[in-house]
């Protein structure tokens, strides 16, 4: 999966700061997702950052605080694309994703 679009939902120009406004309640049991699978799954279907915030509760304790951080990061830069997130934010994208999965080998 592309980072691109998600990284661009990250930053949307105007309305990033606004995020740290909106508080959502945890899941009933917690959360149970990676910060990888935080990002691939909710922030890949928002389109505002309200709704990303609203993303970090589904995920276990770790990953709620690695995905507030990118955030937060992205918010305080006032990044509105990939590649200001991967310049300023490069620990907290590394943190939150980690390497990118190696693909499968083709069964033989």
């Amino acid at each position: 999966m592309k980072w691109t679009r998600v990284l661009l939902v990250l930053a949307l120009a105007g309305c990033v700061n606004r995020a740290k406004e909106a508080l959502a309640p945890e899941p009933e049991g917690g959360g149970t997702l990676t910060c990888r699978e935080i990002v691939e799954t909710c922030d890949s279907a928002c389109s505002d950052p309200l709704c990303l915030h609203r993303c970090s509760p589904q995920g276990i304790p770790e990953a709620r605080a690695q995905h507030d951080a990118l955030l937060s990061c992205g918010e305080n830069h006032g990044c509105t694309d990939e590649e200001c997130m991967r310049t300023n934010c490069p620990t907290e994208l590394e943190t939150c994703l980690g390497p990118d999965p190696q693909p499968s080998a083709p069964a033989e």
